[in-house]
């Protein structure tokens, strides 16, 4: 790999470890309320795990849809590119639209049920979608990342047997913060 390449992936690493560190640190006297930060946060941790995600076939515009009813989800409507100058769309799908897998890169998941769930998930197979879930803890049905939205800051886990089936490709150093999530109390 070139110099330049290793640097800028150590660069971006960096960043979005430096981003999920500030999102643990509450500073007095910022405007907003708990509830707002919390949003904040998560609007952040999903763009940071979008920069660490490739797909088969990179997208000029990155789809995201937004499926269920969500908590933390309000300030993704707000997001038109990544830091890298993606554009990105964001959408709001019922559950069951059957255009989800035609129209969609991400998902990010509200509350569901699990019988939704489970049948969203089988009409993904054979498209490579990456799946954010705001309600699955121990992350153990289908989303490859599972969001623990807590006051201080927003951590997360990750399902490998979701990412292996998902299609889409995610820097292992991403894997390993949420690894190391998991192991935090």
């Amino acid at each position: 790999m070139h110099l330049s390449y290793l640097l800028h992936l150590f660069a971006g690493f960096f960043l979005l470890a430096s981003s999920l560190a500030l999102a643990d640190i509450q500073t007095p006297g910022r405007s907003g309320t708990q509830a707002e930060l919390r949003v904040e946060h998560v609007r952040q941790t999903v763009l940071d795990i979008l920069s660490y995600t490739r797909w088969p076939v990179e997208p000029p515009v990155l789809r995201l849809c937004v499926l269920g009813p969500t908590e933390y989800a309000d300030s993704l409507f707000h997001l038109r590119q990544q830091a890298n100058g993606r554009r990105v769309t964001v959408s709001r799908y019922s559950v069951g639209d059957p255009l989800i897998p035609g129209h969609c890169d991400v998902i990010y998941l509200g509350d569901v049920t699990e019988a939704e769930r489970l049948a969203l998930f089988a009409h993904l197979q054979g498209h490579a979608v990456l799946s954010i879930s705001e309600k699955d803890g121990p992350c153990s049905t289908s989303s490859v990342f599972c969001l623990q939205v807590g006051d201080e800051r927003v951590r997360f886990n990750v399902n490998l047997d979701a990412l292996a089936l998902s299609g889409v490709k995610v820097h292992p150093a991403v894997l390993k913060l949420g690894r190391a999530d998991e192991a935090r109390p």
